[in-house]
């Protein structure tokens, strides 16, 4: 009978029952701990630390995943035999035991034999009152919305300026034009007539927000885009906002990000009669290059890729993926976190999604991880952080039953992303940012890790520091190659896995070493 976000313990004194829930989306967090004959829960990890017996340990197969989706996914933690919940699930403690159970989750039951304009009328319909129904209690004079010049944000703002006018927006910016969206979230603006802020981003602001970052997350936390969502929360709150609407969900319930797009290309070869496959071109393509720096090598890598299972599929573009393991970890740390184990959590949302389709299987995986796990942590703590409470229309669960019955072929139509979410907001969002190249809410860290001369110093402060190197993860030769590769070949595509280094070992020194000191002290 809830609606929205909530996280919720329920003492039932007659029948001796705790009842732990959260949403149906992982808005909230749950953390809890079994000790004994009696049960730890906590929104932070670090609460529960401060009352557990036993002193924190690491969950290495943690450390593996962390360093795959740059967050520890659910219901795994960074501690061992610290645990969370998984959206739409519930724990019961009675007696000692206890017992979880699943009482929502996103099924995919497409509708066939409607129109697209059906489905485009219908969804427009569907967001338009998410949005109203999450502005029930707000006022416009303390009420805001994030807008990065997306189409989910873009929407968000779009509907909310029908009942706040005029309504406010907030936008992050950056000099380095590839990763600023500041001129799409302009035309929004100007289009809804909004109170628009807008503030750009420098390594300086990078600099005094890291460490307000890390000292909030009690677990491994990577998403560098944090630093902008903190820094637009912040810009909210000095505005005399404290209430954000977040757009987050649209990729995810609609098809939104490329690789949904790149995957469907690897997917195709698979429409090939496996005798061809099999017997002509692989044979074929084996007698190309193998070298990737080769153009001749690339329908060699485009048939190793696609005969990849997904998740892994999707998923292989990691460095830690689609590297040989052993010239990354100590081999002590491979026996602890066996490489064939990384994937389990994510193949297990693949496998269990209620679809008959690949993308709608993809989707929910994302819905899982992505969005629970990472970005609404992201959103969610900085905007803490910043003393502002967020909603999340597009993730009202209202919408997002209605998301799962759209068939699948208008969510991704050929490699049209988001196609029908486009078309139920044509004519209401400008087309110049309706039909925009995607950018996301990124931050140009990996840059900035190179080039301002203090952060620069920290990463090799920090990389080269003994502490660092023998902790058990990593081969010390990884860590130099790493650098190395940051400095001079594709430096956003290797400066992402030394933020992950550098913001692991940045919680190791400030949670679980603190942690520690704790426990030798009780």
């Amino acid at each position: 009978m809830l609606h929205g976000a909530f996280s919720i313990a329920l003492w039932d004194e007659n029948a001796k029952r705790l009842l732990l829930a959260i949403d149906r989306l992982g808005i909230k967090s749950m953390y809890w701990r079994k000790e004994g004959q009696r049960l730890m829960l906590a929104s932070h990890a670090g609460a529960i630390h401060a009352v557990q017996d036993a002193a924190p340990e690491v969950n290495p197969s943690a450390i593996a995943q962390y360093l795959v989706f740059s967050v520890v996914p659910a219901p795994i933690t960074i501690y061992r035999g610290t645990h969370k919940l998984r959206p739409g699930f519930q724990l019961m403690f009675e007696g000692g035991e206890v017992k979880e159970r699943q009482y929502w989750d996103l099924h995919y039951d497409e509708e066939r034999g409607r129109s697209e304009s059906y489905w485009a009328q219908e969804l427009q319909t569907q967001m338009r009152s998410a949005v109203h129904r999450h502005l029930d209690g707000c006022g416009a004079e303390n009420t805001g919305a994030y807008l990065s010049g997306g189409t989910d944000s873009s929407s968000v703002v779009a509907f909310m300026s029908e009942r706040f006018t005029p309504a406010k927006s907030f936008s992050i910016a950056f000099q380095e034009a590839p990763f600023s969206e500041i001129e799409y979230a302009r035309t929004t603006a100007k289009r809804f007539q909004t109170s628009h802020h807008e503030q750009f981003l420098s390594p300086e602001d990078a600099r005094a927000a890291i460490p307000k970052v890390m000292d909030y997350y009690q677990e491994p936390f990577a998403n560098s885009s944090a630093i902008a969502s903190y820094r637009c929360a912040l810009l909210a709150r000095q505005n005399g906002v404290d209430t954000l609407l977040a757009g987050d969900g649209g990729d995810e319930l609609f098809g939104g990000n490329e690789r949904y797009a790149s995957d469907k290309r690897f997917g195709l070869y698979h429409s090939v009669p496996k005798w061809i496959r099999k017997g002509f071109i692989e044979p074929m393509a084996s007698l190309l290059p193998s070298n990737e720096n080769s153009k001749w090598s690339l329908p060699r890598r485009y048939i190793r890729r696609a005969n990849l299972p997904n998740p892994l599929r999707i998923l292989s573009y990691n460095l830690f993926l689609g590297a040989e393991s052993r010239g990354i970890f100590e081999a002590g740390f491979l026996e602890q976190a066996a490489p064939e184990q990384w994937l389990a959590i994510a193949s297990d949302h693949f496998e269990s999604a209620h679809a008959s389709s690949e993308l709608n299987r993809l989707l929910y995986m994302d819905v899982k991880i992505t969005l629970a796990d990472n970005d609404l942590r992201k959103v969610n703590g900085t905007a803490e952080l910043a003393g502002v409470r967020v909603r999340y229309p597009l993730l009202d669960h209202q919408l997002a039953e209605f998301s799962g019955r759209i068939p699948s072929r208008l969510k991704l139509k050929g490699f049209k992303k988001r196609y029908i979410f486009k078309q139920a907001m044509t004519g209401i969002l400008p087309e110049r940012v309706l039909y925009k190249t995607k950018h996301g809410f990124g931050v140009p860290l990996s840059l900035w890790l190179l080039q301002d001369p203090e952060l620069s110093s920290l990463v090799q402060d920090v990389l080269r520091d003994s502490r660092t190197r023998q902790r058990g993860y990593f081969r010390p030769e990884f860590i130099d190659r790493l650098s190395n590769l940051h400095r001079t070949d594709h430096a956003l595509f290797y400066g992402e896995a030394v933020w992950y280094l550098l913001a692991l070992e940045l919680w190791h020194r400030q949670h679980l070493e603190c942690s520690e000191r704790i426990a030798r002290a009780r």
